[in-house]
């Protein structure tokens, strides 16, 4: 149990996203489900609030809770590895790249987000689109069962025929089922890969054609596109940096030659910043964290149903930011290029997502004057685009896990202790 006067409690209550912080009266470390269950009890009896952490991911601050208790997963690493049945067993305080190294030593792969130290636990509740979702769906299609501690503290074991309702449950039904301690999850045939990150200008003519190519390549090959200012991060140029770009990430699962037959269009499409597509093994799609990188920002959930000029164009009317806050640290108000102000409510083209001083790039069908601070704009090219006919540009509210982010005045605070917060982030 780690208390606020102990040493190591501002390195325990930290969450990957900055912004958060959330002072917890005990962070509890269990070894098994048994902890689990006992940590859950006291939680109920006493009133006190609890979360639920396995990598600290959860961009809403899930996995903290200010004056409560936090369930903190992060010791559970056993993993099993059946090669034989393409399956294993994986306890849910592993990170994605501890599972994914482990896995690749048997030429196996199962998809998740795109970050390495993400926490399995949050990315699969929350669904998991990675770089494998094209050829093998998101991480909740590759989880088979799972052992859940429910509020009353009993351990269950779920799948599609025992328990089957709240097997369906944790797999996009929401949360506030339980406590999943360990899943057993499908393996799939995965050797060598094409992938990495490459950078591109954002021009409208670039990001409509780099999801074109998305929606009209094989399914070996998975995309993301952040639409963001440039980073000032070692690897960018100075030059670029803050420059509207496509911070793309590429990742062909089979065999090299096919895949640089696939990744070439996408380099073809501008004289690319930075060009890190190589051939690899799996894991290297994970490159190595910085434990000081810690990215604040607000993003909001929508589908459209393409991503045209208009989308990805340089829209006149659309809204600037002007960089200031008020005194209650609120987002600061958009201003169109004509100096009007959007307030609240006005009807503009597009929600605000950007930097202070950069442009705010345009997505239609949205209702807000709010000028949000943010990374930048995420389409995923992917399965939503391959088999709904939309592109999905932030990952989806249900089961707001790893993989996930919240949306504007939604009241996200922990779950109360009559209930176990199955959102283990």
């Amino acid at each position: 149990m780690i208390r606020p006067d102990d040493a190591e409690y501002d390195t325990a209550r930290a969450t990957f996203y900055g912004g958060t912080d959330r002072r917890p009266a005990a962070i509890v470390r269990v070894a098994n489900a048994a902890d689990v269950s006992r940590v859950i009890a006291f939680a109920r009896e006493s009133g006190m609030e609890l979360a639920v952490r396995s990598g600290g991911h959860s961009g809403a601050g899930h996995s903290v809770s200010d004056g409560g208790i936090v369930l903190d997963l992060k010791d559970m690493k056993a993993l099993e590895i059946d090669a034989e049945r393409r399956a294993a067993w994986a306890e849910t305080g592993l990170t994605a790249v501890e599972y994914t190294i482990a896995a690749d030593a048997h030429g196996l792969a199962t998809g998740f987000g795109d970050t390495g130290s993400v926490g399995i636990g949050g990315i699969t509740l929350g669904g998991g689109v990675g770089y494998l979702v094209r050829k093998y769906g998101l991480t909740i299609d590759d989880l088979l069962a799972a052992d859940v501690v429910t509020a009353d503290g009993e351990l269950l074991r779920v799948d599609a025929e025992t328990h089957p309702d709240l097997f369906w449950a944790i797999r996009g039904g929401g949360g506030n089922f339980g406590v999943a301690t360990r899943f057993n999850y499908r393996l799939h045939d995965v050797g060598s890969i094409v992938g990495g990150m490459l950078m591109l200008p954002a021009t409208a003519e670039v990001i409509q054609s780099f999801i074109a190519l998305s929606e009209a390549a094989p399914e070996e090959l998975s995309t993301i596109a952040n639409v963001m200012p440039a980073p000032p991060m070692p690897f960018v140029p100075a030059e670029h940096h803050g420059e509207l770009v496509i911070f793309g990430m590429l990742c062909y699962a089979g065999p090299v030659e096919a895949g640089e037959r696939a990744v070439a269009p996408f380099r073809a499409l501008a004289t690319p910043i930075i060009d890190m597509v190589k051939a690899g093994r799996y894991p290297e799609m994970y490159p190595p964290d910085d434990e000081n990188y810690h990215p604040i920002g607000t993003n909001r959930t929508m589908f459209i149903d393409s991503v045209d000029r208009n989308v990805g164009g340089d829209d006149p009317r659309a809204p600037r930011c002007d960089g200031r806050d008020d005194a209650r640290g609120t987002a600061p108000r958009a201003r169109r290029r004509d100096g009007a102000s959007a307030d609240r409510g006005h009807r503009i083209r597009a929600p605000q997502v950007a930097d202070h001083g950069q442009r705010c790039r345009p997505l239609r069908t949205a209702r807000s004057g709010r000028c949000l601070r943010a990374v930048g704009q995420r389409l995923r090219g992917g399965a939503e685009t391959k088999r709904r006919g939309r592109v999905r540009q932030l990952p989806g509210r249900r089961g707001r896990g790893a993989d996930s982010r919240c949306l504007p005045g939604e009241d996200l605070g922990p779950a109360s202790l009559d209930q176990a917060s199955l959102r283990s982030d």
